[in-house]
């Protein structure tokens, strides 16, 4: 089949530094290429410092844990003095118990139903799916490897983890690798050579037109539209700073073939980080939580997104021209700022072309993909955290506008309400502060200090039960739990009014900036408004 401009097929057993194979086995490295092991991808776990590592007798972290047993002692110790709390709780008005009551049973749903997924369900159909495909293989595994800019390293530890994995699993397969530089193209061709590859890998490069990830996943979802895959295929869409963990094709692609209606599935992830203790506790923080919410998730067979980091996807719905579509032009219309494409958010376009459809979607929780992870350049941990949240709220909000239209019946009950409950977290979220705030001023203002021994309480206990799930924990997880529950409501009331706001950190394009002068200062005026409104309803409570 001809190749499109900017395409071109490399075959991984040309090269005379290697040797062609005619059956699968394992890549064997025979250059003197770094190569990073997933055991070195974790200096964050709880293990041996030489590894890499962090341990617990490691002085600053130690600190940390006595300094957040000491908070807790003494929230503890404030909030037990009955008579006084009694006396505060006078003041407190029964609209905000009630929304108190919803936001943390919520929150304890989902850890139930976590705790019954990680512990009973998934582990019986793990067993059963993988013991029932032993010997069988999907007829072909294509790849989707979008990269831009990837450090050199991180580039070989991506391609080097995802060809073992490939050689290991033994089915065919198609690796497209979505560059940008030739830079990138001469790394391909060193690792080619540097390793013995097997006969049935098909490797694809092709260059971006550098206007974003969307239209490089486009191009090479039609090149595999053309390739006409065999029914049964799997593919898999990879971010290029994403290494997979060995064994994953092994244990992911068997409930592809347990279950023909099952449409896709993504996995546990986890981060390598480039920065401080803050911002590396803040991934780790953000991951655990994501583990909980999925694997509550689960327990329905849909999800509330296909991480575009690593997720794998039965090749019929990606080849589809819709899906396509989707992926390339996706977009909405606001009433404020009208009709805009989409920058960003691919991954949410992805889980909804498959939601409309009523596609089952799974998460495997015992398979991990690490990233590496940073924030941008040039910001402190403020700055930049408040960067990415803005790219990945704004990414939220834009597709659960249209997601909750679905309604139940096609969301699922539950996958809807979840759905639901985002947005309007954004608001309950903010009346605690808010309330305390007012109560400060026009009862007492003990009732701040009585206010942040809460936080820090119920912080320390939510942030213990996703440690509990995720199996690591961090003394600074209860402070940053609550920075992201209350900056991020924050955030997310100026992205509402602001939908059209988007950027792609590492490409530096932005959309929706000052050229839309006239429905930026409506947006502003707007959310002042709402914020106003928000006050005012709370005042109304504290005033009862």
């Amino acid at each position: 089949m001809a190749s499109l401009p900017g395409e071109a097929i490399l075959d991984p057993r040309s090269n005379s530094r290697g040797r062609a194979r005619s059956a699968f086995g394992s890549v064997e490295a025979k250059g003197a290429m770094p190569i990073l092991t997933l055991d070195q991808l974790r200096p964050h776990d709880p293990v041996d410092a030489a590894q890499g590592g962090q341990s617990f007798a490691d002085p600053p972290l130690l600190m940390g844990f006595v300094l957040l047993a000491a908070v807790a002692v003494w929230a503890a110790a404030l909030l037990l003095q009955s008579d006084r709390v009694a006396t505060l709780l006078v003041a407190v008005p029964g609209m905000y118990g009630l929304i108190a009551m919803w936001r943390h049973s919520w929150a304890g749903l989902h850890f139930a139903r976590a705790a019954i997924y990680l512990c009973l369900v998934f582990p019986r159909m793990a067993v059963r799916v993988r013991e029932g495909a032993k010997g069988r293989r999907v007829p072909h595994v294509a790849v989707v490897v979008t990269s831009y800019n990837i450090a050199r390293a991180e580039f070989r530890a991506v391609y080097s983890a995802l060809f073992a994995d490939l050689a290991a699993y033994g089915a065919p397969a198609t690796v497209i690798a979505a560059i940008t530089t030739d830079r990138d193209r001469m790394l391909l061709d060193d690792m080619l050579a540097s390793f013995t590859f097997p006969a049935g890998i098909e490797m694809i490069v092709q260059f971006q037109r550098g206007d974003g990830k969307r239209s490089a996943l486009g191009m090479a979802l039609r090149c595999l539209a053309r390739r006409e895959l065999p029914r049964g295929s799997v593919t898999m869409l990879l971010d290029g700073d994403v290494v997979v963990e060995r064994g994953a094709l092994e244990k992911c692609l068997p409930f592809f073939l347990a279950d023909p209606t099952l449409g896709a599935l993504t996995t546990n992830n986890s981060a390598v980080t480039n920065g401080d203790g803050v911002s590396a506790s803040w991934y780790s923080l953000r991951y655990a939580q994501r583990h909980v919410l999925m694997s509550s998730l689960s327990l329905s067979r849909r999800l509330l997104v296909l991480t575009g980091r690593f997720s794998l996807y039965r090749n019929e719905e990606v080849v589809r021209p819709e899906f396509i579509d989707l992926i390339e032009n996706d977009g909405m219309r606001d009433w404020l700022h009208g009709r805009f494409r989409f920058l960003t958010g691919d991954d949410k376009s992805a889980w909804y072309a498959l939601l409309r459809r009523k596609v089952k979607m799974l998460y495997i929780p015992d398979v991990t993909a690490v990233g590496f992870e940073a924030l941008p350049a040039g910001y402190g941990f403020l700055s930049g955290s408040t960067r990415l949240m803005h790219r990945w709220l704004g990414n939220m909000l834009r597709s659960n506008s249209r997601a909750l239209q679905l309604g139940p019946g096609v969301c699922g009950t539950f996958t809807w309400l979840c759905i639901l409950d985002q947005r309007l977290t954004m608001w309950t979220a903010l009346v605690g502060p808010v309330l305390a705030l007012i109560l400060s001023l026009t009862v007492s203002p003990v009732v701040l200090l009585y206010y942040l021994a809460w936080v820090a309480l119920s912080r320390l206990v939510l942030a213990g039960l996703n440690g509990l799930a995720w199996g690591r924990f961090h003394p600074l997880w209860p402070l940053l739990l609550a920075y992201d529950q209350i900056w991020g409501a924050l955030l997310k009331t100026y992205l509402q009014f602001r939908l059209h706001r988007q950027s792609w950190t590492r490409q530096g394009i932005v959309t929706g900036g000052s050229e839309a002068v006239a429905g930026n200062v409506a947006a502003g005026g707007l959310h002042l408004l709402a914020l106003a409104g928000l006050f005012s309803v709370v005042w109304l409570m504290a005033a009862r």
